[in-house]
């Protein structure tokens, strides 16, 4: 049930990467790709030794930590693509209207896709609007962004070739004997820190998509999805194409529209969906992936989907991530009225300044990821700081919190 695809996580140790390579006058893909063989070679040994168990330290807070850094990254993906718009020689008016486009697919998306428990229409449409949702609203956003008044004003649209094509004359294969040993050697260091990404990418979020909640029949299997990453990464690799591992959202949105749910009522009296079974199967992986296969083909039509809109679900999608997120959520309890806070809050039951000690350290780890990550001569190092977040919940938080305070602020994870 869980999708792999390319992430902006990786595109940034991949953009370090390259820079790295720039600096030092070495070509960048034979250094890629044996960069990804080294990681395949890793990939496939802590598959082989069990290592996946080891996913079991990684607790609510570094999942929490992972998502949040998820979610910031998406959102500032996609407010920068919107607010380059306004910098200096570009149209105003088209840039205000790129604004409006990208709130408007916002919206929409997220209208949609709740479709699901809305009271209106029947059961089958709501269903078909909810799963179908995104889909719907870019077609939408795409065709109402043709009409003249609009398409004058100076609207970008997705950057795609007319047709697939290598880059240059380069052949399918990459390059990789160009390089002297020396260097093919040395690409064995970098590739620790791109599997140590894997690693804790690829298993928290199979670990989000057999979460308890989803009430899955079939056993997970982390240690053979490892392994077959590894041999993914290294055929990726040899290749010279992108490097992919599990995508977080993705996998949770194909749960969801797998899966049959009830709302029932929470002791609090609130409203709570309840998933009772899920459609656990690998046709709708394989059909997806083939649909995005033949999706090469289609890359005129690609050309037509107007960036704003792509920003908008860009935006949709780093909200939907920060769902459920418990640090998030007690970001703003902490910001609210103590006293209005429901009677189950963690920040009632810990007490005001453990919540927010415990709070601070996830926000300073977060803004730790995101700073070697933003910046180029340091986004090699930034998967390293993930794996940190374990040794960090381990090593000091018991250190500074106790033992019930951690039982009820860092929440059992399957």
């Amino acid at each position: 049930m869980t999708f792999i695809g390319p992430t902006g996580l990786t595109l940034a140790f991949m953009t370090a990467l390259y820079g790295f390579t720039s600096a030092m006058s070495l070509p960048f893909l034979p250094v890629y790709s044996w960069c990804g063989v080294w990681t395949s070679g890793y990939m496939l040994l802590l598959a082989m030794g069990g290592a996946s168990n080891l996913i079991r330290y990684a607790t609510q807070f570094t999942d929490d930590v992972f998502n949040a850094l998820l979610a910031v990254n998406f959102l500032f993906e996609a407010s920068r693509s919107l607010f380059r718009n306004f910098q200096d020689g570009y149209n105003k008016s088209g840039a205000f209207l790129a604004l409006n486009l990208a709130l408007l697919t916002y919206t929409t998306t997220r209208k949609t896709v709740a479709a699901r428990n809305s009271r209106y229409f029947n059961e089958e449409i709501r269903e078909f609007l909810s799963d179908s949702g995104p889909v719907i609203v870019i077609v939408a956003m795409s065709l109402l962004t043709q009409v003249p008044a609009l398409s004058s004003m100076g609207i970008e649209f997705l950057s795609v070739p007319s047709k697939f094509m290598l880059c240059g004359s380069r052949p399918w294969l990459s390059p990789m004997l160009s390089v002297p040993l020396n260097v093919r050697m040395a690409c064995a260091v970098p590739a620790v820190l791109l599997t140590s990404l894997f690693f804790l990418d690829q298993n928290i979020s199979s670990r989000v998509v057999n979460s308890p909640k989803h009430n899955m029949k079939k056993p997970p299997a982390y240690h053979q999805d490892l392994l077959v990453l590894g041999l993914i990464t290294g055929t990726l690799s040899v290749l010279g194409l992108p490097w992919q591992c599990a995508a977080t959202v993705q996998s949770l949105n194909h749960v969801r529209a797998m899966s049959t749910a009830e709302i029932i009522d929470s002791p609090d009296g609130s409203k709570e969906e309840v998933i009772k079974d899920v459609v656990e199967t690998r046709v709708t992986g394989f059909s997806i992936h083939a649909l995005i296969l033949a999706s090469v083909g289609m890359l005129p039509v690609l050309k037509r989907i107007p960036m704003p809109v792509v920003s908008g679900i860009f935006l949709y999608l780093g909200r939907k991530v920060m769902s459920g997120n418990e640090f998030l959520l007690r970001i703003k309890e902490l910001c609210a009225d103590q006293s209005l806070l429901k009677p189950n809050s963690s920040v009632k039951k810990v007490g005001y300044k453990t919540a927010l000690g415990y709070t601070s350290v996830q926000l300073g780890m977060l803004g730790l990821l995101w700073t070697l990550k933003s910046f180029r001569q340091t986004a090699l190092f930034f998967p390293s700081v993930i794996g940190l977040l374990v040794l960090v919940r381990l090593a000091v938080l018991p250190k500074l919190f106790s033992k019930d305070a951690l039982d009820e602020l860092d929440s059992a994870v399957a």
